[in-house]
């Protein structure tokens, strides 16, 4: 596997506690890999079909989804671990917990090798004018992580991407 390469971006956003205009970064994809070219690139490493992997690949979804909607944490060998996250506030004691509001959400734990990749990935900043454009949502799209965001991934809309235990929580 090579080594990963990420654009950075300067985007235009408003800090929600000032209402200020300014500027954060944001990662630039490298594009996005979709069913057919996931099955294309899986099938150059198979004699099966690619019809075949096609059916293979959508019933195995299916269980995750399945999975998922059952309450489960679903372990995906070498991409990492779908799990589930709680954010609420904090409360002297556990009896309050109770009382407080929380939030339930979806979360990604990545594997050792993605979270490694990511790291140590090299960076380089896109030209000036390549995605500066005003973001809609005050500049926080996908930046709400929840729950204890160590720095193990980057936040996915909201539901978190978190270092640590995906069952803690």
């Amino acid at each position: 596997m090579s080594k990963l390469t990420l654009k950075l971006s300067k985007s235009k956003a408003i800090n929600p506690s000032t209402k200020k205009m300014g500027y954060r970064t944001t990662v630039k994809s490298n594009g996005k890999a979709d069913m057919d070219t996931i099955i294309e690139s899986a099938s150059k490493n198979t004699t099966m079909h690619k019809a075949e992997l096609r059916m293979a690949f959508e019933l195995a979804l299916d269980a995750v989804s399945e999975a998922l909607t059952n309450g489960q944490t679903v372990e995906l060998k070498g991409i990492g671990t779908i799990g589930f996250s709680c954010s609420g506030a904090w409360t002297e004691t556990a009896d309050e917990q109770k009382l407080v509001e929380h939030k339930i959400g979806v979360a990604f734990y990545p594997s050792q090798e993605v979270n490694a990749a990511v790291q140590t990935a090299k960076t380089s900043w896109t030209k000036d004018g390549e995605g500066d454009e005003p973001s809609t949502d005050g500049g926080n799209a996908g930046s709400k992580p929840s729950g204890d965001n160590t720095g193990s991934g980057s936040s996915t809309g909201g539901s978190g991407s978190q270092g640590g235990d995906p069952d803690e929580g």
